[in-house]
């Protein structure tokens, strides 16, 4: 018998292969249940030894031994007429199957179930598209790390230690980190690694587990290679929950070494995750993060109440400050406070910030957002100033993707420069590319350059990726209204409040046009909605304002509209301008033009010197409604030198309306003048150009001293009466849509 024959009677190869299957799954059960064991780093690397070694003693004792019924025996000394090696064997093969059909069952469980990750739709190349990245590019992407807890009540805990993990890494120099927002969209679902990194534009990815038991944690992490899904680094940590803060710093080091210094030049730089050590802590820290990232009105109330409770715990706590310094311009965002309240909530938390970290980026970003919000900037050129600065933090930040939003609102809305802004929220799309906000605002962007067919891609695309978020139907209603699609910018309106029942915001811009279409009745649904949402807000205010319009009520107008300049409304939504057009408007048709002047006056007395501009538009558009009021007074002269002071003045501060020849600025300028011909060919050219859907109440010929005799013009009367035609045209549409099923439902 030759000696592989022997072998094989001997039963060695079926011994060779049950120990190694065996001790597969033993070494998987040991990496499961090393953190009841408390295995030390070395102990992993000891077993394995043991288990190769014992490899090959297996063997041996295969060949040197045999089973038999009176027990283990030396095989010389076994008759090979009374052997059992082939009733040995097959008990050997039945073992064998059992085990590999156990190994086969965990590696499905693993790919299966434990290494989830989701799909996301990739962004049309038409409006942003990630750069591809190569092996050697230092950029990563860290997917939401698996809860393994066994409780949906933990997902809090593994979703915070990923956002944390997240900005850490961001803070190393050098490291390119694909935003939250994108990196948590591929959150739950099965999608290949090399589509994720190609999606987000990054050459690796973190991804890994976090299991939590009582007082002890198990946190599994890897660094994969996108190119070709090679591990670039792999390390299991198992400490007392308390070492939680330690591991992140581990963990964030051990990347950088792992991408190596010729990636970010100095992987010894030091990067902290938080700055407690509190654990209560930095608990309510994480629930606070869970609910911000829901960004609903409910849930910023609750993420506001973790992150004081966090700073109850420790008052020190640096990152809890400044989450709940976002989380009050978020709530601004959304309505539920004030500019007023917004300064006197975010100030005092960046100087608290400041006292222990003065160079804090986050701390100045959230420093110049305020500024930017509350119109605080000062001149032109010191709003440039803020937003460059902004822009600069923003590097070091990238992922405050609200004070991106504000940079680029600035310059459309300040500046009249959309394509700086279409470059400002391009440029947040290659870090964040299924950011939905960005997407809508870039819509926005568009929408102002008068690029429809782009903005209405971008508002759709905003849509895809968000389908819960109302503002972007409430932007895709102001791409229809500015195509002067008037019922199907309402149509986009309902469904947006459809998305979200309590958002009064949108239920103010539905009962806004229909008061201006004179739709009185159904307007009044939409205001009651308003008042029983937010009764005190400066929307719900001007809405009465509307309403009294809308009747024909003059007195009620002027009442209205005097108590919300009175007490100095927020401009949200254009409530305090509105108010102030509305006021000056009845004043003048009622014969008191005297009297509206002087009350402005007493409301504000420093507006009375032209030769000053106020700081904030409120005091700018007052001292603009002086000026028309004058009208019903003052003699041509005596308005004509007003304005001269208050033109050299806007001149001076270098306002953006003084540059814009295509602004409604230059009808008063050619009027306050006396250069009516002028006044009435800049009015026909560019104030009849936008869209009737988009301002409804142009055929109403407001300022009617002021601009009388431009109104009075053959060429305007003709085409504001045609205007007034196309308006019961569209009014009819929307009457025909009110009586569809989706809206009779409401």
């Amino acid at each position: 018998m030759s000696f592989f024959e022997e072998l094989k009677r001997r039963n060695v190869f079926r011994v060779g292969a049950a120990y190694a299957v065996t001790a597969w799954v033993l070494l998987q059960v040991l990496d499961v249940v090393g953190e009841i064991l408390e295995l030390p780093a070395w102990g992993g690397k000891l077993i394995l030894l043991v288990l190769v070694a014992g490899f090959f003693v297996a063997l041996f004792v295969a060949w040197a031994f045999e089973l038999t019924p009176q027990g283990i025996k030396r095989e010389s000394e076994v008759d090979r007429s009374q052997s059992i090696t082939p009733r040995t064997g097959r008990r050997l093969d039945r073992f064998i199957i059992v085990a590999l059909a156990i190994a086969v069952g965990y590696l499905l469980v693993d790919k299966f179930f434990l290494q989830e990750r989701i799909q996301a739709p990739t962004p049309p190349a038409t409006i942003a598209e990630a750069e591809p990245a190569t092996a050697g590019d230092p950029s990563v992407a860290v997917l939401p790390f698996v809860n393994m807890s066994g409780d949906t009540d933990n997902e809090y805990f593994s979703d915070g230690l990923t956002e944390t993990l997240l900005h850490v890494l961001a803070q190393l120099p050098g490291l390119r980190v694909a935003a939250r927002t994108s990196s948590f969209a591929f959150k739950g679902q099965n999608t290949d690694i090399g589509e994720i990194a190609a999606t987000l534009g990054v050459a690796h990815l973190l991804e890994g587990s976090v299991q939590k038991a009582d007082d002890r944690v198990r946190v599994t992490a890897q660094l994969i290679r996108a190119e070709d899904g090679f591990h670039v680094w792999s390390q299991s940590y198992t400490r007392p929950l308390e070492d939680i803060f330690a591991i992140q710093d581990e963990i964030a080091a051990d990347v950088a070494r792992a991408l190596g210094g010729s990636l970010l030049g100095d992987p010894q730089s030091e990067a902290h995750v938080v700055s407690t050590q509190d654990l209560d802590a930095y608990d309510s820290y994480l629930k606070g993060l869970e609910q911000q990232a829901i960004y609903s009105y409910t849930s910023l109330d609750l993420a506001e109440r973790q992150f004081k409770q966090a700073l109850v715990h420790d008052p020190g706590f640096t990152e809890a400050r400044l989450a709940l310094a976002r989380n009050h311009i978020l709530k601004y965002e959304t309505g539920l406070i004030d500019a007023d309240a917004l300064q006197a909530r975010v100030e005092p938390l960046i100087e608290q910030v400041r006292e222990t970290d003065p160079e804090n980026a986050r701390a100045r970003v959230f420093e110049l957002t305020v500024r930017l919000r509350t119109s605080t900037a000062g001149t032109p050129e010191e709003m440039r100033r803020i937003v460059e600065e902004l822009l600069t933090k923003l590097e070091r930040v990238p992922d405050e993707v609200t004070a991106r939003l504000y940079a680029a609102a600035a310059f459309m809305y300040y500046f009249n420069d959309h394509e700086r802004a279409i470059e400002v929220l391009q440029g947040g799309l290659l870090v964040d590319p299924l950011q939905h906000e960005l997407y809508r605002w870039l819509a926005r962007a568009y929408l102002e350059g008068q690029q429809l067919d782009a903005a209405r891609e971008a508002s759709l695309r905003s849509i895809e990726l968000e389908p819960e978020a109302p503002n972007h139907y409430g932007t895709m209603a102001q791409i229809e209204l500015a195509s002067d699609n008037l019922a199907a910018g309402l149509d986009w309106g309902r469904r947006a409040s459809e998305v979200d029942p309590q958002d009064h915001e949108i239920a103010f811009q539905m009962a806004h046009r229909l008061y201006l279409l004179g739709l009185t009745e159904e307007a009044d649904l939409w205001r009651a909605r308003v008042q029983a949402l937010a009764p005190e807000a400066g929307v719900a205010r001007l809405l009465d304002v509307d309403r009294a319009a809308a009747r024909g009520e003059l007195d009620a107008v002027i009442e209205r509209s005097a108590a919300m300049i009175e007490d100095q409304v927020d401009q949200r939504h254009g409530a305090f301008d509105t108010a102030l057009v509305y006021y000056a408007d009845a004043m003048q048709r009622s014969g008191r033009s005297r009297e509206g002047y002087d009350f402005l006056l007493s409301v504000r007395p420093e507006i009375e010197n032209l030769d000053e501009v106020p700081e904030d538009p409120r005091g700018l558009s007052m001292q603009w409604a002086l000026l028309d009021l004058m009208s019903g007074f003052a003699s041509f002269e005596e308005r004509r030198a007003a304005w001269i002071r208050f033109d050299e003045s806007l001149a001076r501060m270098g306002f953006p309306e003084k540059r814009d020849p295509e602004a409604e600025y230059q009808v008063w300028n050619h009027v306050m003048r006396g250069e009516t011909e002028q006044a009435i060919e800049h009015f026909l050219e560019y104030g009849l150009a936008t869209p009737l859907a988009e301002f409804l109440e142009r055929p109403q010929r407001q300022f009617p001293l002021t601009l009388g005799e431009v109104y009075a013009d053959p060429r305007v009367d003709a085409a504001l009466n045609e205007d007034a035609r196309r308006l019961e045209e569209m009014r009819a549409e929307v009457q025909a849509l009110l009586q569809g099923p989706e809206w009779t439902d409401q």
